[in-house]
C-alpha cells in the first residue's frame, strides 16, 4: 500500500529542479519545505513550487526543528554534503544526497558512518544505477554469459561541457569551478556516474592499486572562433576537466578509467567489460536523472544520441558466436502506474521512496551509500595519485584522504558554522 511522505529539500539551485521534476511524477510524496541561504533565490523557488512563505528558510538548521516533515532531499554543492547531510541525520531524518556522495573519501566515510551510528535511511544520487541499462547488464554476467571476467573500461567524455564555462552549460553556478566549494572537476561530476555504475555491475569490487593523472589542458574561450581559428583562452579552469587511471581490484579484475568534461576527441570509444565467454559495450549511462528528471513522459523521448544502448558479444547457449543489441528503454509499460515490485529500480527517487515506506529493505535495495563510498575511494586515487606521480594503495588512500568540506561557509548572507556536525 502506498504512503505519503513529507519531503524537505536544501539547496534551490540547479540540480533541486530535475529533483522537484522527480518528485511531481511520485504522487505520494509532497515537498513540504526548502531551504536555501540566498533569500531571493529561496523566494523564486517558493513560488515557482507553490511552497508557502511560512515553509521557506535561509537556515536549513531552523527548518530541522520541525517535526512533521519525513525526510529531506540535500541538494547543496560538493564539499557541503558532508556538513549537511551529517547534520539532517543527526536531527533525526532520513537522507537523500546529491552526488557526488563527497569531495574525499574520508568525507564521504564520515557520512557513511553517521548513517550507520544513526540508523537513519541514506541514499545518494547516482542515476546510471537505476536505468534497465545497468540492470540488464548486471543480469546477464549474473546468469554467467560473461563467463570469468576480467578486464574493463570506462570512456566517457563530451567536447565542451564543462559547468559554468562552456556554452551548454553557462547557466551553472560558479562554484562548480571555485575548488573550495566544488573539490574537483569531471572525476566526480559526471564521472560519478560512470565510475559508480561499473563499481555496481561489476560486483564492488575491493580496490588494490590506482594509478592515475588529473588534466587542466582545454582552453576556455569565446562562443565563437576568434583570432585566425584559435579558440581563445579566457581564464585557467579552477577544477580538472580531465581524469584518466588504470584500477587494479583484488580479485585480479583491471579497470581503465577515461572521463571529460572536455576534450578534442569526440568519438572517445565505447566503456566495456570482458569477460572468457563474452563482452558488453554500452554507452550514454544515465547521468541525466532518466525522463522524470527531464520533464519527459516516461522512456522513449529522450533524444537518440542521449539513448543508452547495450551489446553482447559472445556465445549464445549453444556455443555459437552471438551479437545482441538490448534496447533498454523499448516496450516498456507506462510509468504512470508503476507497479513498486517491479518497477522501484527506475529512478533514484522512486527507489528511496519505496525504501523509506518499507517496500524495500536494507538487503533489496541498492546499497547507493556504499556504492558511494566504493566510487569516492577510486576517485580519490585518482587524484592523490595525480599529486604525487606514482600509483596509491587503497590503504595509502584511506590513511591520506582528509576532510576538503566546507564546514564553515562565509556568504554574503552571512557566516554559517557546521563544526558541531563533524
Amino acid at each position: 500500500m502506498n504512503q505519503n511522505i513529507r519531503v524537505a529539500i536544501i539547496g534551490t539551485g540547479m540540480i533541486s529542479h530535475r529533483h522537484m521534476k522527480v518528485w511531481s511524477h511520485i504522487p505520494e510524496v509532497a515537498v513540504a519545505a526548502a531551504a536555501e541561504i540566498d533569500a531571493s533565490a529561496l523566494k523564486a523557488f517558493g513560488e515557482q513550487y507553490h511552497i508557502d512563505e511560512k515553509d521557506l528558510y535561509t537556515d536549513f538548521r531552523e527548518m530541522l526543528k520541525r517535526d512533521d516533515i519525513d525526510a529531506i532531499d540535500v541538494c547543496v554543492h560538493n564539499n557541503l554534503h558532508a556538513p549537511v547531510s551529517i547534520a539532517v541525520m543527526k536531527a533525526g531524518f532520513d537522507c537523500y544526497c546529491e552526488k557526488p556522495m563527497s569531495a574525499s573519501y574520508f568525507d564521504s566515510k564520515l557520512i557513511y558512518d553517521c548513517a550507520k551510528a544513526t540508523g537513519r535511511k541514506l541514499a545518494v544520487q547516482i542515476s546510471s544505477l537505476f536505468s534497465a541499462q545497468t540492470l540488464i547488464a548486471k543480469k546477464l554476467i549474473e546468469a554467467g554469459k560473461l563467463g570469468d571476467l576480467y578486464h574493463a573500461r570506462i570512456s566517457e567524455a563530451t567536447w565542451r561541457r564543462r559547468p559554468h564555462v562552456d556554452r551548454a552549460a553557462a547557466s551553472c553556478s560558479g562554484a562548480f569551478q571555485d575548488p573550495p566549494m566544488a573539490g574537483h572537476g569531471a572525476i566526480i561530476d559526471t564521472g560519478v556516474y560512470h565510475l559508480g555504475q561499473m563499481l555496481f555491475i561489476l560486483g564492488l569490487p575491493e580496490l588494490d592499486t590506482v594509478l592515475g593523472r588529473l588534466y587542466q589542458k582545454v582552453p576556455i574561450g569565446a562562443p565563437d572562433w576568434v583570432d585566425g581559428g584559435r579558440y581563445a583562452l579566457a581564464h585557467p579552469m579552477g577544477v580538472d576537466e580531465m581524469g584518466v587511471g588504470f584500477a587494479n581490484f583484488k580479485n585480479g579484475l583491471s579497470l581503465e578509467i577515461f572521463t571529460a568534461n572536455a576534450t578534442n576527441i569526440d568519438q572517445p570509444g565505447h566503456s566495456y567489460i570482458e569477460g572468457t565467454n563474452g563482452g558488453l559495450q554500452y554507452s550514454m549511462p544515465d547521468a541525466f536523472g532518466g525522463d522524470w528528471a527531464m520533464g519527459m513522459p516516461p522512456f522513449g523521448e529522450l533524444p537518440e544520441f542521449l539513448q543508452p544502448t547495450l551489446t553482447y558479444t559472445g556465445l549464445d547457449e549453444f556455443g555459437f558466436a552471438v551479437t545482441t543489441d538490448y534496447r533498454p528503454y523499448e516496450n516498456q509499460q507506462d510509468l504512470k502506474h508503476y507497479a513498486p515490485e517491479t518497477m522501484h529500480w527506475f529512478d533514484n527517487q522512486l527507489h528511496w521512496y519505496h525504501y523509506l515506506t518499507g517496500v524495500l529493505t536494507d538487503e533489496t535495495r541498492y546499497d547507493t551509500p556504499l556504492i558511494g563510498l566504493n566510487t569516492s575511494l577510486l576517485a580519490e586515487g585518482i587524484v592523490l595519485s595525480s599529486e604525487r606521480r606514482s600509483a596509491v594503495t587503497a590503504e595509502e588512500i584511506k590513511a591520506l584522504s582528509h576532510s576538503t568540506a566546507m564546514w564553515r561557509q562565509e556568504t554574503p548572507w552571512g557566516i554559517f558554522d557546521y563544526e558541531d556536525s563533524f
